[in-house]
């Protein structure tokens, strides 16, 4: 027998932002003054493997009355525009339109649910406007932006070995977007703009609300019951700054990374949990 929250519909809708038409997928909340969570996605190929964890989970908190706003920024998904195009102000332009566009709804208690990269921007915006949201749930975020876009540039390394084309470090490659010229990486067109903002980017430089709930899931080996190294020093600088993350470990595959479709249950029971 399927699961009761397969029935639930993600409708899909299109909001007007500032360059062109975002594509959503929504679920309203039962109760209009219940909580609903704005979903920003992570960067390149990481936002299409993530789509069926994603939806899941929506349906899943829809079960339980929560709201979902899954947005697709300007230039990626079944948003307007090209790639080429898209640039980080962009992206966190139509975060602050899907939320404005609640509001108009009447929905005034909205969360920000950041993946990877989109975890930074979620941050962001909550320390830009402190006591706008209720809460910032964080799925395996990306503490560094320069680290992840090094991986995404080693693609395109192992595409040049692969056509016996002449190598490039990924240094020659942050050389060439340094000049203004535009990168293709796995059929993206990389802008320096955007190159140049996400190498930026490092989570432990935002500095969170006081007052805001923060939700940190994070996977790890079977048996282990702390979080990374690196992850716990983000931790500690933001309690250091009064902000008291809670952190939630599972196990499972790394959706986030693999081609074929995988599922993380452990990740969606864990979350679900936090908001029965």
């Amino acid at each position: 027998m399927n699961p009761s929250y397969l029935g639930i519909t993600l409708t899909p809708h299109f909001i007007q932002g500032t360059q062109g038409k975002l594509f959503c997928l929504f679920v309203p909340p039962k109760d209009p003054h219940t909580e609903v969570l704005v979903f920003l996605p992570s960067f390149g190929e990481e936002l299409n493997r993530c789509r069926v964890m994603v939806a899941m989970q929506a349906r899943m908190l829809a079960e339980l009355g929560r709201g979902c706003l899954l947005l697709d920024y300007y230039g990626t998904g079944d948003s307007e525009g090209d790639f080429g195009e898209t640039r980080w102000e962009q992206w966190s332009q139509d975060a602050q339109t899907a939320c404005g566009w609640l509001d108009a709804q009447g929905y005034q208690k909205q969360s920000l649910w950041g993946l990877r990269l989109g975890a930074i921007l979620a941050a962001e915006l909550a320390a830009a406007s402190p006591g706008r949201f209720q809460r910032l749930l964080l799925w395996q975020p990306v503490l560094e932006g320069k680290i992840l876009f090094t991986q995404f540039l080693r693609i395109r390394l192992a595409m040049l070995m692969d056509r016996g084309e002449a190598k490039e470090t990924t240094q020659q490659m942050r050389e060439t977007l340094q000049t203004g010229q535009p990168l293709e990486v796995a059929g993206y067109e990389i802008n320096p703009q955007l190159a140049q903002a996400i190498d930026s980017k490092t989570l432990a430089t935002i500095k969170l609300p006081e007052n805001l709930r923060v939700d940190w899931l994070e996977a790890v080996m079977d048996g282990q019951t702390e979080p990374n190294i690196a992850s716990d020093k983000v931790l500690a600088h933001w309690r250091q700054q009064g902000v008291n993350p809670t952190v939630h470990m599972f196990t499972g595959a790394a959706f986030w990374q693999l081609h074929e479709r995988e599922l993380a249950p452990d990740l969606l029971a864990k979350t679900t949990l936090l908001f029965r």
